[in-house]
């Protein structure tokens, strides 16, 4: 079994209104299932599903960007006056909360602390931030309630701020909201997280790629509102005319129902016909066995569509199943982002063969070659092997960091946790260097920006936009739903 850098968690590249978790009771029951899905060997879950129809305005082609914009990679010169926690006239802490050592997965996000780290350096070699250097402050979560409440309690101590965060434990958000600054203040402790499930992802003292804010301010509504992605199910079905399925979602977590089936009621509004009921909810523990129901459904109602967003290892079971039950009417099989890894290729083989996956950031397997910040983050790390979905997830949250700090300092203001909060809350239009497409941070939307995959041959390819380095940036890619789900 690899050390896998993915097992069980939704990572940050995932879209709006995909994955999620609920109060401390019930993410108990969701760690409880990263058990379960770890010892059965199951790679984890990121999603996204935004892509598009290949009859998109020009701008919906949008290049990443060929080299680091100033905003994020060229410091301001000049020194501009700072006072609170974690900064001093030479060095600015930040924190990195991350599961790494546990008894489940060793290692699990060292990938990502790894990207955060790399990321430092080449911001202290360039000359840092502001003219201090960075220091990376890593405190180990190991998969624990209490030792991420411990980890954030320490970064509010001695961190200017939280970047990259990895935890899937981060339940008290007692601790992060009443943060006191230098002056004894509780402005919060800002959090740029590579992942976040409710309610961490609707915390204000949060920012992520692909938010929920729709949701998280109607969730108390009826019914609620979201804004979903849906750019992968214009391109397959303006593809594929007349597509009916079934959708699966993750039920390790109650909160999954609620972020992820407003996501296929938008697809489906899109044309895409739903066969039995429509959205069917698995555990990313069960066996190959356990998915025979849903195999007898497809072939029931002859679906040429299924989306599998529980776990990659769930898609890959999926598939196996469906070979030996000898299903031959899916003309469109897609899975969510974790499914853009090798290890998807060597447990499936030609099982998975023509599976599809919507990316929010450049597949790093082929588009590293075209995109500086990713080629140089791909040596520094050592190689693809040693690169992942959540180590690009975090490591676009350092770039945000970066981002929001060179912000406070082109204006000239005090660099502290409140003036650091007020330039994330300015963030409408982030890329990360193009490694992902335009993201309105600071509202806490996603984007509509995105890249459809195809496993062809063993090997992942740009389906759309196939030119390298580039998205579909569609305004159509996202969808207002609403939508009561309990």
């Amino acid at each position: 079994m690899k050390s896998m850098e993915d097992t069980t968690v939704r990572p940050g590249n995932e879209q709006s209104a995909r994955g999620g978790v609920g109060p401390r009771t019930r993410r108990r029951a969701r760690l409880a299932g990263l058990i379960a899905v770890t010892a059965a060997a199951l790679l984890a879950a990121g999603c996204s599903s935004a892509s598009s129809t290949s009859s998109a305005p020009a701008s919906s082609s949008a290049p990443a960007s060929a080299s680091a914009p100033a905003s994020s990679s060229a410091a301001p010169t000049g020194t501009v006056p700072a006072s609170d926690v974690g900064i001093t006239g030479t060095t600015i802490k930040v924190g990195l909360i991350a599961d790494v050592n546990n008894p489940l997965v060793p290692g699990l996000f060292q990938l990502a602390v790894n990207a955060v780290n790399s990321w430092a350096k080449d911001v202290n070699a360039s000359g840092g931030l502001d003219g201090r250097q960075v220091v990376v402050d890593f405190c180990d979560s190991k998969l624990d309630p209490n030792a991420t409440s411990s980890c954030v309690i320490k970064a509010c101590q001695n961190d200017f701020a939280l970047v990259g965060t990895s935890a899937n434990a981060l339940e008290d958000l007692s601790d992060l909201d009443g943060c006191k600054n230098a002056a004894g203040k509780a402005v919060g402790l800002p959090d740029l997280a590579a992942f976040a499930f409710p309610p961490l992802s609707c915390d204000p003292d949060t920012y992520m790629i692909g938010g929920l804010g729709s949701y998280c301010s109607t969730a108390k509504d009826n019914p609620q509102t979201y804004k979903v992605p849906v750019g992968d199910a214009r391109y397959l079905t303006a593809h594929n005319p007349g597509l009916h399925g079934i959708w699966l979602y993750d039920s390790d977590d109650p909160t999954f129902k609620i972020t992820q089936t407003p996501v296929f009621q938008g697809e489906s509004n899109l044309g895409i016909k739903a066969d039995g009921q429509k959205f069917y909810a698995v555990s990313g523990a069960v066996p190959q066995s356990a998915l025979t129901p849903f195999i007898q459904q497809i072939k029931a109602a002859g679906s040429t569509f299924v989306y599998d967003d529980v776990t990659s290892q769930s898609m890959v079971l999926l598939r196996k199943e469906a070979a030996l039950q000898g299903v031959s009417s899916v003309k469109v099989w897609e899975c969510n982002s974790g499914c853009y890894d090798p290890t998807f290729v060597q447990q499936g083989g030609a099982a998975v063969n023509g599976t599809y996956a919507s990316l929010l950031d450049l597949p790093y397997m082929t588009d590293y070659k075209v995109n500086p910040q990713l080629d140089k983050l791909v040596t520094d790390l050592g190689g693809l092997d040693k690169v992942s979905n959540n180590a690009i997830n975090s490591y676009v949250m350092a770039i945000l960091f970066q981002d929001a700090v060179n912000k406070v300092v082109a204006s000239g203001q005090t660099l502290d946790r409140a003036s650091l909060f007020a330039a994330l809350k300015d963030e409408h239009s982030f890329t990360a260097d193009g490694i992902i497409g335009t993201t309105d941070v600071g509202n806490r939307l996603p984007s509509a920006c995105s890249v459809l995959v195809q496993l062809q041959n063993g090997q992942w390819n740009r389906v759309d936009p196939t030119t390298p380095g580039t998205f579909d940036c569609n305004s159509s890619n996202v969808a207002t739903i609403k939508m009561n789900v309990s």
